[in-house]
């Protein structure tokens, strides 16, 4: 019997070595490829960076100190300041791609861009559900709306607008919302989609 087996047994491991040597290679390959990449990205010029789209936050159509709520305040301070500072949404984007595109030198610009993004994205998002629980729903609205249109991958400012829209009637608003959920690249889509139909 186990002279019988011994075959098979040298054909499974004859089967794992050649497996393991492609990923081996497939590795080694992937691994020459990034550092080529970066290496070409690393060498790339320094680009005009003034024209891209970046984003402003339309602080006059927030209710900016029209409440006496401290928390408001704060989140409304945040907001003041990033409004003075270049904001872009650059989620998704790696730092080799970022070097390609608009030159290394450019790299440092657009990671303070970037992370001024974040801090837009979760400001709005607890902006936003501050007024809600303020009872100020219009204005969490929005503000709220506002965060979407910036391609905010916070899950609380997609769901919160869509219990939003569903307890004040917003059909259409609700259904628009989701289609725009369906066509975007977002970690939680999936999640996000379930909890906005099933309150739809």
């Amino acid at each position: 019997m186990p002279m019988m087996l011994l075959p098979f047994i040298i054909i499974l491991l004859s089967l794992f070595s050649l497996f393991r040597n492609r990923s081996h290679r497939s590795i080694q390959e992937s691994r020459e490829s990034f550092w080529e990449k970066e290496q070409r990205a690393n060498q790339t010029r320094k680009q005009d960076i003034s024209s891209l789209s970046y984003i402003q936050i339309p602080l006059d159509t927030f209710p900016a100190g029209q409440y006496q709520d401290p928390k408001l305040h704060e989140l409304e301070q945040t907001l003041e300041t990033l409004s003075t500072r270049r904001i872009l949404n650059l989620t998704g984007i790696s730092n080799t791609d970022l070097k390609l595109q608009y030159g290394a030198a450019n790299l440092n610009i657009l990671s303070d861009c970037d992370a001024n993004f974040t801090t837009l994205a979760r400001t709005l998002a607890a902006y936003g559900e501050q007024l809600a629980a303020l009872g100020y729903w219009q204005d969490a609205i929005r503000v709220l709306e506002f965060g979407i249109s910036c391609g905010t991958d916070i899950s609380k400012n997609y769901t919160l607008l869509g219990s939003l829209y569903k307890e004040h009637g917003k059909t259409a608003q609700l259904n628009s919302l989701i289609e725009t959920v369906k066509n975007a690249d977002l970690l939680l889509k999936d999640s996000i989609l379930q909890q906005l139909q099933t309150s739809g």
